[in-house]
């Protein structure tokens, strides 16, 4: 999957750099200036044929020359160490990481999806239709690079690779140490409002509210923000043009996307440098984000 990746990207970039050049100075497409046409049957029909014929062969006797020898059955009393789903599923493993299972396995996963699906027809721009180029779509281009590559194919990456005994974080040559021990210290959004001095070393310190809404008054207000303060203020800012040009409800549908999308990366960062658990910590409820 990751030669597939890189081979279809570099190909796809290398052809969108030639034409982007080309549309600058003012000549035809690549593609427009090829005489030569193949036609679908039989040239093409036939080269997938074959293709499909030696893939299918590789496969078998990779599948033959292979010692893959089926494991024992299933101990529940011994699982493996680590544990791991699927290597297609491990994107969802990772993301159980930094949120609760409804939010990383129903949430997140359907407004990525919906998002890259949704992607092409946010963008209301009629260029780089049927060529490859980035000059002429660059925001439609790299949102959905990130939704893929970002938050699919590098969580995978770090499941697969970087994740090792207990689901720890072990570096890419690092040996798979089983007995060792990570400390947790779990902080959540509400330690450090309601207690920055022993956290950060500075600020104030008060014990945490009893009622858990007080509680969480810092999470709540920031995911609010985020939310549905967020898509409103780029509107009238960085996305102010955009926002002109594909309208009031496409813009919001969309900006809407992204921030979920980008809630993962951020909370990713957080957890890494600040040891962040949740920005709301509602368990009274079972309601954590």
């Amino acid at each position: 999957m990751l030669l597939g990746c890189g081979i279809f990207l570099w190909t796809a970039f290398r052809q969108a750099a030639r034409n982007d050049v080309r549309l600058e100075a003012g000549k035809p497409l690549v593609d427009e200036e090829r005489d030569d046409k193949v036609l679908v049957w039989p040239d093409l029909v036939y080269t997938e044929l074959i293709c499909l014929v030696l893939a299918s062969a590789v496969l078998v006797i990779w599948a033959v020359v292979l010692p893959a020898p089926l494991e024992s059955p299933a101990n529940p009393a011994g699982p493996p160490n680590p544990s791991k789903a699927p290597w297609y599923f491990l994107g969802l493993q990772e993301m159980l990481v930094y949120f609760d299972p409804w939010m990383a396995g129903v949430i997140l996963p359907v407004m990525i999806i919906t998002g890259l699906i949704a992607m092409p027809y946010f963008d209301t721009n009629p260029k780089g239709n049927g060529y490859y180029t980035f000059r002429e779509r660059p925001f439609a281009i790299s949102v959905w690079l990130f939704g893929f590559l970002i938050l699919w194919v590098v969580l995978i990456v770090f499941g697969v690779f970087l994740r090792g005994p207990n689901w720890n974080f072990f570096g890419p040559f690092a040996y798979w140490d089983a007995n060792m021990q990570v400390p947790l210290t779990n902080v959540m959004m509400s330690d450090y409002f309601w207690n920055p001095k022993d956290l950060l070393g500075f600020g104030w310190s008060y014990a945490l509210p009893k009622n858990p809404f007080i509680r969480e008054i810092s999470g709540i207000v920031f995911t609010a923000a985020w939310v549905f303060i967020l898509p409103p203020l780029l509107a009238r800012t960085v996305m102010r043009k955009m926002c002109m040009q594909l309208g009031t409800f496409r813009f919001y549908v969309m900006a809407f996307h992204l921030v979920i999308m980008a809630m993962l990366p951020l909370k990713m960062a957080l957890r890494w440098l600040l040891t962040l658990k949740y920005f709301i910590y509602l368990p009274e409820y079972n309601l954590n984000l």
